[in-house]
């Protein structure tokens, strides 16, 4: 059986079975009879393939022209090859049975809420701008309405044009892409909205994962608001929630942290605000600086603070280690890591450390430290790496210790 061109998928149980039907060298291509294969003498199964169609509501909206396509085979039968009917007749009577008795409908029609649930999937795709989310890896993770929505669209705008290329051959998708990216999002801006006021479907999507977390598309989206441009979020895979429900950390309040400024200073001021928050903490961090990364978060969550490194996910060498910060540093001091890492570190206790640490001996920790001759402000910060015990409960006390000692 050789077909002369793509046949959709919707076609494939009626073909075969009006194939049995053994009369002509036809197949159906795009709705339309065209040459194409012998068929050979068979009866049966033809009703069973009708009924297995008209069970799937977004295929039943498209039975009309099925019926259309076998009544044309049909009468070519009659014409070209009478001597054969005898022997399909069976099956002709079948369909039409098969027809007539499927949910007790006459004449194939459509309850009022197969039809509603049948226009939803066929229905076109309005005008305005799509978000689309892409896979973070496995090529597989990837939604049916996104394909959809890449393949209506009249333009794509893509983070790096080169790498989704691969996602866009991989399924198949024509559309042409445009590049859109941080360097350039300015500049494009009012050629999209000029794009998108003519009415047009543009879809924007990043290298992985959702636009605009971590990634271009949040001014575009704004830009779109501003001009009362319809935007459509198309869900779709995410790093952070990935790597969160697996990391074995508490998921009922996270915060999601990103990457960290470059500067030194304002890394190390997030990063202190993210340690006394309960919330647990996410971050993006790039693998040849994973190693000091976990440095500094030792200096502000305390080296054991829960935390769990996820790293390439959803691909063949996917990984998961977790342990305290300090353990952290040392498995990745003893190798270098590759590949996107989300980086997850639990909040302070919510029954917290404060209940646990009394009084007496945060006040010894302390002594020993202004003795030494440290500031307040140091002791503090010592003492809450060492017990997690909030700095705005022991600050208060080692102001006041270091009050009375001057005294």
């Amino acid at each position: 059986m050789g077909y002369c061109g793509p046949v959709p998928r919707i076609w494939l149980p009626l073909e075969r079975a009006i194939c049995s039907l053994s009369w002509c060298s036809r197949s159906f291509v795009d709705g339309r009879l065209r040459n194409a294969f012998i068929l050979r003498p068979s009866v049966g199964g033809a009703a069973s393939a009708y009924h297995g169609i008209r069970s799937l509501p977004h295929n039943r909206v498209r039975l009309s022209r099925l019926r259309s396509v076998r009544d044309s085979s049909w009468n070519f039968a009659r014409t070209n090859a009478p001597g054969k009917l005898s022997a399909a007749f069976g099956i002709h009577e079948s369909l039409e049975e098969s027809e007539q008795s499927v949910g007790g409908e006459e004449n194939g029609e459509l309850t009022e809420e197969e039809s509603d649930e049948s226009s939803e999937v066929e229905t076109k795709l309005k005008p305005g701008l799509y978000l689309v989310g892409t896979p973070i890896g496995n090529l597989e993770d990837i939604t049916l309405r996104a394909l959809r929505v890449l393949k209506s669209a009249a333009l794509i705008l893509a983070e790096d044009t080169r790498h989704s290329s691969r996602l866009l051959r991989h399924y198949d998708i024509r559309t042409p892409a445009m590049s859109y990216h941080k360097f350039n999002e300015k500049a494009r801006r009012d050629l999209v909205l000029e794009r998108l006021r003519r009415g047009e479907i543009l879809a924007l999507i990043s290298d992985a994962g959702m636009p605009g977390i971590s990634d271009p598309g949040s001014a575009i989206v704004r830009a779109c608001v501003e001009a009362n441009v319809d935007v459509f979020p198309i869900p779709g895979p995410s790093a952070v929630v990935t790597a969160l429900v697996a990391s074995g950390l508490p998921t009922d309040e996270f915060s999601f942290v990103g990457f960290l400024p470059a500067q030194s200073s304002s890394r190390q001021k997030r990063l202190a605000i993210a340690a006394s928050e309960s919330a647990t903490q996410v971050f993006y961090v790039p693998p040849h600086k994973l190693v000091k990364f976990l440095d500094d978060c030792i200096s502000a969550f305390g080296a054991l603070r829960r935390c769990a490194v996820a790293r390439e996910l959803t691909k063949v060498h996917e990984e998961f280690w977790r342990g305290t910060l300090d353990q952290t540093l040392t498995e990745f001091k003893s190798r270098s890591p590759r590949g996107e890492i989300t980086l997850i570190i639990e909040g302070v206790p919510k029954a917290s450390q404060d209940q646990l640490v009394d009084e007496n001996e945060l006040r010894s920790r302390l002594k020993s430290r202004l003795d030494a001759g440290m500031s307040p402000s140091e002791a503090t910060k010592q003492v809450v790496l060492e017990t997690s015990v909030r700095k705005n409960l022991v600050y208060p006390l080692a102001l006041s210790m270091s009050q009375k000692q001057k005294l």
